[in-house]
């Protein structure tokens, strides 16, 4: 019988300061957007709001940026290898883009979910499952469950600091946070 234990302390330790520090950031951006801004686009020429190409909607105003983040980190922590299902009313979407505009009370209750399920994954870490390939059905297929993991706070912390970039164009001034 082959003994799995969980991937190094060292190792869980650093990925979970990493999502905890993600989602602390795209936390502080949402909670300073002021509702002028919220629906507002960051590229108005690139991606403007609007219907996405399979339904929904689509743009880069911040509430659509965080909730795209989020998904994706909520999809990201599956791996493929479970069904994706997101809480309410997160689960209301045509092909991954959002059906309604989301307010900033439930996408930080969503940031919530996010570090439960980021905690829950990291915990279950096993060398094994980390060495594990992506399903041919995962947009990284072949790509290592590990190294998917280890991908998801770069790219949260990427749409944050856009959010955060934007605002501070816009003339707000971040809250300091303890």
């Amino acid at each position: 019988m082959r003994y799995t234990c969980t991937v190094t302390t060292a190792f869980v330790q650093s990925m979970t300061r990493n999502f905890e520090d993600a989602l602390r950031l795209m936390e502080a951006a949402l909670s300073d957007c002021p509702d002028r801004l919220w629906e507002t686009d960051l590229w108005p020429d690139e991606a403007p709001a609007g219907p996405g190409p399979y339904g929904g909607l689509a743009g880069s105003a911040p509430w659509n940026l965080a909730h795209h983040a989020l998904f994706c980190l909520d999809y990201d922590l599956s791996g493929g290898f479970e069904p994706h299902e997101p809480p309410p009313p997160f689960d209301e979407h045509v092909w991954a883009w959002p059906s309604r505009v989301f307010t900033k009370g439930e996408l930080l209750g969503y940031i919530e979910w996010c570090r439960g399920r980021a905690r829950q994954t990291l915990e279950a870490l096993t060398e094994d499952a980390a060495a594990r390939p992506l399903p041919a059905t995962h947009r990284h297929h072949g790509a290592t469950f590990g190294a998917l993991v280890g991908s998801i706070p770069p790219h949260v912390v990427e749409h944050a600091s856009q959010i955060r970039q934007f605002l501070t164009a816009a003339g707000v001034k971040p809250q300091p946070r303890t």
